[in-house]
């Protein structure tokens, strides 16, 4: 996708979803297919690392927040790092930031869950 670019690393049993530039309803399927395509493979443990965000809209989200809960449903978790800025400010706004679990660091997110 132009607006949105995820690069997919892993820290086992995690995998890390680096996301950079945008998301809203344009490119959430984007993150969609990415994560499918891990969780398919057996990973349920998923971090997004959201600190290159530099947009989301609500479409975006509730892509997150349907991700977190997909996971969930099987044992797993899914987790961001490194929200900030925008993100963590949209978070607020929304009162989101309880809903999502979010660490400091990508480190600390493999460490703790």
């Amino acid at each position: 996708m132009g607006r949105l670019h995820i690069v997919v690393g892993y820290k086992p049993p995690h995998a890390v979803l680096a996301l950079n530039g945008e998301l809203d309803m344009a490119t959430a399927a984007y993150l969609d297919d990415v994560f499918t395509r891990e969780y398919e493979a057996g990973h349920r443990k998923m971090i997004l690392d959201v600190g290159r965000l530099t947009f989301c809209d609500s479409y975006g989200l509730r892509t997150m927040l349907r991700l977190q809960d997909r996971c969930a449903a099987d044992g797993g978790r899914l987790v961001l790092a490194e929200s900030r800025g925008m993100l963590a400010r949209v978070l607020n706004l929304t009162g989101l930031e309880r809903a999502l679990v979010q660490f400091d660091t990508v480190e600390r997110a493999t460490a703790e869950c």
